[in-house]
């Protein structure tokens, strides 16, 4: 690849206002999605209105560049893709920001926090990202890119992360005097238009000089506009078992003591506002391969020992090294939504395929499956475990909600369960009962409920009055109170038969093409 370093233009800059707005983008209900050029969606198959802010991954720090403070992308493959992103934003009016780091993108992070003059030169070349271009539409560089906002995804400051970082017990004191002058430098060449600053976080506070959690995070708070917690890959080939990919309430021991609950108070303990906090979600799945039948184990559950060698993932996965830091040629087991809807789970998003079950894991609120034939275990996020995490935000006040990544999905099935972030917060907190839904492993594909109860954020509950009559007769009448866990569950609603095509709580019936709900005959 050819990589062009980005650096500050000496001529004025020349700030255009972009077009206004929307109303998604201005309330306090944010939907992030990460967009990458290795994706295969491309720009122009987007649907701007599911989204609130977009970030572009990625501008990489690493090694091989000419200094530690250079801001890496391909100047040809990115540059294009990053015009063609902020004129599709600027239509739509939603943010587009440069997300600089990632997990191998963070090499230098903590060599140039730590150096006054490298923090004004990564400062400048950031900045590239969000002034306008000057130099003309066919210039070789550009000193502009008339972008929104920065990212910052340091993975992580004060440890390790990828095994090529770099990384020093005053990272995290290093980073706020980063912020401080990046907000400041903002600031004073934006006085008309606030750039963003973002960050992608791990699910515990920034690590102290100690190497533990800081217990009070509130110094960085008025340098971010929002902070996205990475609530996923808790689990996975480097644990000890099988476990939850990304966990809504923490695990019972044997698992990793980590989840979405865990990262939001973790971080609302030490100091961050609600309103500044947004949530990540995963849009893919990971995969192990368990020594035991996890079918058959009494009890049933999502833990087991697993073999050292990752299987592979979905047919995207690869086991090529990775460019900027060579971390092997290991397959990473990753099935993206759109995979386990074209394979273990193309009957349905909770449908499980002939040779796979599905399980609901009660305790963490997490979907997974199990080939007892390969052994192949899958833990991953769906319409179900999505849905209670949207309700969660929605209910403790947070900004919002994020993602990885955009070109994961299958129909939209899961951004508009992301996009339920944007309605009324559950207004009580009850018992609700839920399901565990399992498949024989055979080609007839009967699904079995057992229900179970857990205590779970509902909306208030809400039934259609209707009576019912004709086809209707002795059939229930929806409650949005009420869990459909089996697949061709049948109730009333506004005078029409609806047949449920897989699992849901609280989703109104109606026509609506990609909906839960099938309406049938009038009553």
């Amino acid at each position: 690849m050819k990589f062009s370093i980005l650096s500050v233009a000496a001529a004025a800059i020349a700030v255009t206002m972009a077009a206004p707005l929307t109303k998604r983008a201005t309330d306090n209900n944010l939907v992030v999605g990460y967009w990458v050029p290795w994706g295969d969606v491309p720009i122009s198959a987007l649907d701007m209105s599911k989204y609130t802010h977009i970030n572009y991954g990625f501008g990489v720090l690493w090694k091989g560049a000419a200094s530690p403070a250079t801001v890496t992308i391909d100047r040809y493959y990115d540059g294009d893709n990053i015009q063609a992103l902020v004129t599709r934003g600027n239509t739509a009016g939603v943010p587009i920001l440069i997300s600089i780091g990632g997990w191998t993108g963070s090499q230098t992070f903590s060599t140039v926090a730590a150096s006054a003059s490298l923090r004004k030169a990564f400062i400048n070349n950031a900045l590239v990202f969000v002034r306008q271009n000057t130099a003309g539409p066919d210039a070789e560089n550009p000193n502009g890119w008339g972008m929104d906002g920065i990212d910052i995804d340091w993975e992580y400051p004060a440890r390790e992360g990828a095994p090529c970082n770099t990384y020093a017990p005053q990272d995290s004191a290093n980073y706020l005097l980063l912020l401080k002058e990046l907000r400041a430098q903002l600031d004073l060449e934006f006085p008309a238009k606030r750039k963003l600053i973002t960050a992608a976080v791990r699910v515990q506070p920034f690590d102290d000089a100690s190497g533990k959690p800081m217990s009070n995070v509130s110094a960085y708070v008025p340098y971010f506009d929002w902070i996205s917690i990475m609530a996923y890959d808790i689990m996975g080939s480097w644990s000890a078992t099988t476990g939850g990919n990304a966990p809504f309430n923490t695990p019972p021991s044997p698992g990793d003591p980590f989840s979405f609950v865990q990262s939001i108070n973790s971080w609302r303990s030490a100091g961050w506002p609600a309103e500044k906090l947004v949530v990540g979600t995963a849009f893919y799945g990971r995969s192990q391969t368990a020594t035991v039948n996890m079918d058959t184990q009494n009890p049933i559950t999502m833990y087991a020992p697993h073999a050292a060698t990752v299987p592979k993932g979905g047919p995207g996965d690869s086991n090529e090294s990775n460019f900027y830091c060579n971390e092997g040629t290991e397959w990473s087991g990753q099935w993206k939504w759109k995979e386990l809807r074209g394979g273990p789970l193309s009957a349905g998003p909770a449908s499980p395929s002939a040779g796979w079950t599905r399980h609901w894991d009660n305790a963490t609120q997490t979907p997974w499956l199990f080939n007892a034939g390969t052994k192949t275990f899958i833990s991953y996020d769906d319409v179900q475990s999505l849905t209670v995490k949207v309700n969660h935000v929605k209910s403790q006040g947070l900004k919002g909600v994020m993602l990885w990544d955009m070109s994961y999905d299958y129909n939209a099935e899961l951004i508009n369960v992301l996009n339920q972030v944007h309605g009324p917060s559950p207004t009580s907190t009850s018992t609700a009962t839920t399901t565990t839904i399992t498949t024989p492993t055979s080609a007839s594909n009967t699904i079995t409920t057992t229900p179970t109860t857990a205590t779970a954020t509902t909306t208030t509950a809400t039934t259609s009055t209707t009576t019912p009559g004709g086809v209707c007769v002795g059939v229930p009448a929806w409650n949005s109170a009420t869990v459909y866990g089996a697949a061709g569950t049948k109730v009333t609603y506004g005078g029409y038969l609806y047949t449920s095509q897989w699992w849901t709580q609280g989703e109104t019936p109606s026509d609506a093409a990609w909906g839960v709900w099938k309406r049938g005959a009038a009553c």
